[in-house]
């Protein structure tokens, strides 16, 4: 009887230690970072999915040239958005989105 069980009892037992291993890392704290107030007036294409983008990323739609290239935005839906300021990875052309 207990070989019969002992397929069972395995799979039992690595399915619920997978399951408390799932996240073992906790959240990052970000409490000591400064926060970046939203500053309204650009715009982002409405097909792009919201997040973050660098102003030469062809989801911020009112940023065509110059500085606003180094500036971080954030695209919601519908195409609102909020610029944060100017972003070192956009500076390096490595920042996020496009």
């Amino acid at each position: 009887m207990l070989i019969k069980s002992l397929p069972v009892l395995t799979l039992f037992l690595t399915l619920t230690h997978a399951a408390a291993l799932a996240n073992p890392f906790t959240g990052i704290d970000t409490s000591d970072l400064d926060k970046r107030a939203c500053t309204s007036g650009c715009r982002c294409d409405p097909s792009a999915t919201p997040g973050l983008y660098c102003g030469y990323c062809w989801a911020v739609t009112s940023c065509q040239s110059g500085d606003c290239f180094n500036d971080v935005y954030q695209c919601g839906s519908g195409g609102n958005c909020c610029v944060y300021g100017k972003r070192d990875s956009c500076v390096a052309r490595q920042g996020p989105g496009c």
